[in-house]
């Protein structure tokens, strides 16, 4: 799949959205238009009364559409509360939960973005969701029926698919689209308010010049009139739900395969769901319906408005003959051990185009196992405890020159010292690429600090890189992914948006960026030259017109502004940046490790998870 190709056609659906949305509006004002002036007896063509209808209209579906935006605006753990999905404890010792977390861990390093909120529905259906506004903020919820009925390699498939949404953009449009419709829903909303209300008006037929019963006379009408009219809300409501959803549930289930490379686990849980059901009892399954794994509100009346292909007709394109009938849907026995897969370990290559190696397949899937299973048992245990957690970051930023050290054992906190010792004693010898897996393992444990202690951890890392006057690449690499992704989800902010469809006017700033990158390998001068050039060919632009930034040490102040300009550029602009930064890396046909995790940091930042490096021989 690429994802790049993915990402733009997310965003080009943004814009189909906007069609329907827009046709949805005008046909409410049309139909209203129509009613009042029947009902009241004015003209059809009396442009005063249309404008008064489209004012109110529009106010109504801006208002509805602006609270439930408002409402979502903490991302995807706004969406599973609203469905009264419950956080999964990271240290649950329940054998089902804690395969559900193994699973979810290998995916995300498998993918290179950090560890998603885990959240249970305690339904009886097989269903799963995944929202967000981008990978740093991004919530998994499952249904108890889906981590107790299905085997692990069929929650793998699943949690396959929900990571393709994550990864595609397919989250931020999702939920936007709960946003939206939920506007131009508002009016059946308020039409049931007033029916509401003029039903327990005060009301008498031997009183008809009553005003009061007059009054409730015309609350009643307006409420009925709303309320007909509000449901071409829900029919375009339920049409753009569907427009948008179905073929990207065929992608999502063709990137779970791409990813686990068994199409037989995905095909077994969709072959569960035809047995027992995907339905959810949540009375507000209907405005996330476009966001589950299966249909979460039954089958749709009309195939128009069905959000999701038929299960046979899924099933059949990631695995032709596969039997849903003599699929065996017993549940499964938990095994003895629920711990990571023991796969064999992967080789990564980020040679060639790295575009094409953006995405988990199954290389990075038996890498990331590899990983997650090759990390220290004292080091997985403090991920997953606020206080180890902290302790286990300052630990990997502690110095080893005993007098910055000691200068940075005096800013952190007094309760943690003496745990960061211990922690970064332990930690010796640990890849870049283990210490990277520990600090996206850490994210969503550090994400229940509150937004004070948040406060004095940020200062705390920030501290501790600058203690000795100067950044190292391993320093600055887990301070951006780290400090990224905490702080979107503190501020609840919603990421970038494409300000850049052109490479272009963002020239400078790549020639800053690969400039870094080249600096950060090391070497003679003639050996950075040679890699920043590789780095240019990418570009298709002379390197004689396109001069390397020549400033001794990373300018990193610099190149975090030439970062950000970046992450406002169109997929296909950062494709051609990213590919670039591969060149520049493996220039020399080897990988140096603080450089390939420092080339993840920008793929991080620009919204374009890569995964991680795995030596293998």
């Amino acid at each position: 799949m690429d994802f790049f190709e993915q990402q733009a056609q997310a965003q080009r659906r943004t814009s189909l959205l906007v069609v329907y949305f827009s046709m949805a509006v005008v046909g409410i004002i049309v139909v209203l238009h129509v009613g009042l002036a029947l009902a009241l007896g004015y003209s059809l063509f009396d442009y005063g009364a249309l404008g008064l209808t489209a004012l109110g209209v529009v106010g109504a579906v801006f208002l509805g559409s602006v609270v439930k935006t408002i409402e979502l605006s903490q991302g995807g753990r706004a969406v599973a509360a609203t469905l009264g999905g419950a956080p999964v404890d990271l240290n649950s010792t329940e054998p089902s939960e804690r395969r559900l977390i193994n699973v979810v861990e290998e995916m995300a390093l498998a993918s290179g973005v950090p560890v998603p909120e885990l959240f249970v529905l305690e339904d009886k259906s097989i269903n799963a969701f995944a929202a967000g506004h981008g990978p740093g903020d991004t919530a998994i919820g499952v249904t108890r029926g889906c981590i107790e009925l299905l085997s692990r390699d069929e929650l793998q498939g699943v949690i396959g698919h929900e990571f393709s949404h994550i990864l595609h953009g397919d989250m931020k449009l999702n939920i936007r689209l709960i946003g939206v419709l939920n506007g131009i829903l508002f009016l059946a909303v308020i039409g049931g308010l007033l029916f509401r209300i003029g039903v327990y008006s005060p009301r008498s037929s031997s009183s008809r010049d009553n005003s009061g019963a007059a009054l409730g006379v015309a609350i009643l009408g307006a409420g009925v009139v709303l309320y007909l009219v509000g449901w071409i809300g829900v029919f375009f409501g339920k049409l753009i739900k569907a427009a948008v959803s179905r073929e990207r549930e065929f992608l999502a289930d063709a990137s779970s395969v791409q990813y686990t490379r068994n199409p037989e686990g995905l095909a077994g849980a969709l072959a569960k769901i035809s047995k027992f059901s995907s339905r959810l009892e949540s009375p507000r399954a209907e405005e996330a319906s476009h966001l589950f794994f299966g249909t979460g509100t039954g089958d749709a009346w009309m195939k128009l408005f069905a959000t999701h292909p038929p299960i046979e007709e899924r099933v059949e394109r990631i695995s032709p003959g596969f039997d849903i009938a003599e699929a065996k849907l017993a549940a499964p026995v938990p095994a003895p051990h629920v711990g990571p897969a023991k796969a064999k370990q992967g080789r990564f290559v980020a040679g060639g185009r790295l575009a094409e190696a953006l995405l988990p397949g199954q290389p990075q899937m038996a890498a990331a196992a590899a990983l997650l299973g090759g990390l220290p048992e004292f080091s997985t245990q403090a991920v997953h405890e606020l206080h180890g957690a902290s302790a286990l970051v300052f630990g990997l930023l502690l110095s080893d020159d005993d007098t910055v050290k000691g200068r940075q054992m005096g800013m952190i906190e007094r309760t943690l010292q003496d745990e960061a010792l211990k922690l970064e004693a332990k930690s010796v010898g640990m890849s870049s690429a283990q210490k990277i897996a520990l600090v996206d393992l850490a994210i969503p444990t550090l994400r229940h600090l509150s937004p004070p202690q948040y406060a004095v951890f940020r200062t705390t890392v920030k501290n501790l890189v600058e203690a000795d006057g100067q950044i190292a690449l391993f320093e600055y690499t887990l301070q951006k992914i780290l400090l990224r992704h905490l702080d979107l989800y503190f501020s609840n902010a919603t990421g970038s948006v494409v300000k850049f469809k052109s490479l272009v006017p963002l020239l400078p700033d790549v020639s800053v960026l690969l400039s870094a990158l080249a600096t950060s390998g090391g070497g003679a001068v003639e050996e950075l030259d040679a890699a920043f050039d590789a780095g240019v060919m990418e570009l298709l632009v002379k390197p004689a017109s396109f001069p390397m930034v020549r400033s001794g040490a990373i300018d990193l102040a610099a190149f975090d502004r030439a970062l950000n300009r970046l992450a406002e550029a169109a997929p296909d602009v950062k494709r051609t940046v990213l590919t670039a930064g591969g060149a520049v890396v493996m220039q020399d046909g080897t990988v140096n490790d603080p450089q390939i995790e420092f080339l993840r940091a920008i793929a991080d930042a620009l919204d374009c998870p890569m995964p991680p490096f795995v030596h293998t021989s």
